[in-house]
């Protein structure tokens, strides 16, 4: 785990506005639940006893659904009000005590080496700052046999509803090139590809890799 500097140094400024959070209020509930986080948690498949990362958790509508399926789910999330939310939405659920919510980015994992067996995020990968150093985070946590899904919705296909409104949005982000994240990958001994399809009803870009047995 990368701890020489603070999370903050992994996060676009617009992340850290206050402007985002209301944002994110008025988004509650694509946030609280979505069919796009649906269909990444449905490739990704937790089951009973995985040890499950779930980067960029937000307010938890992947974690809850895979604790409930009997992973054992560290939600991680950079931003103070996302953990709240779901650390206030987590003892109203029956599967509770296998959710663990906690600071961190993809740049620097709160876990293990070689301690997960299944990872994935939704929405995420556009907001990474440093992709050499999540590449590596993401090699490093794999265990054998682990499996990994990376599903951002693709903002600037035309088909996508929220298309015209996220156009200006895009210079602030990272750029989701779903070939190159799959190079980067299998270049750190993972088997990945990568691949534009449709998720939750959307356009969507889906990076899916494992480490060999």
């Amino acid at each position: 785990m990368r701890t020489a500097m603070g999370h903050d140094h992994y996060r676009h400024a617009h992340d850290k506005r206050l402007r985002t959070k209301f944002h994110w209020l008025f988004k509650i509930r694509k946030f609280w639940q979505s069919d796009v986080n649906r269909d990444a948690l449905a490739l990704a498949a937790p089951g009973e006893g995985d040890r499950a990362v779930d980067i960029g958790a937000g307010m938890g509508p992947a974690t809850v659904q895979a604790a409930r399926r009997g992973a054992s789910v560290t939600a991680v999330d950079p931003s103070r009000f996302m953990r709240t939310v779901l650390s206030m939405r987590r003892p109203f659920q029956r599967a509770r005590s296998r959710i663990m919510v906690s600071d961190g980015v993809a740049e620097s994992l709160p876990v293990a080496d070689g301690s997960v067996d299944v990872l994935w995020t939704v929405n995420a990968v556009h907001h990474w700052v440093d992709l050499e150093a999540a590449f590596d985070e993401l090699a490093r946590v794999l265990a054998p046999g682990g499996r990994i899904v990376l599903m951002d919705e693709d903002f600037t296909h035309p088909d996508h509803p929220q298309h015209a409104t996220h156009h200006d949005h895009e210079a602030e982000t990272t750029i989701v090139d779903v070939a190159a994240i799959a190079e980067a990958l299998r270049a750190r001994g993972l088997d990945a590809t990568g691949e534009k399809t449709i998720g939750g009803g959307v356009p969507v870009k889906l990076i899916r890799a494992t480490r060999p047995a």
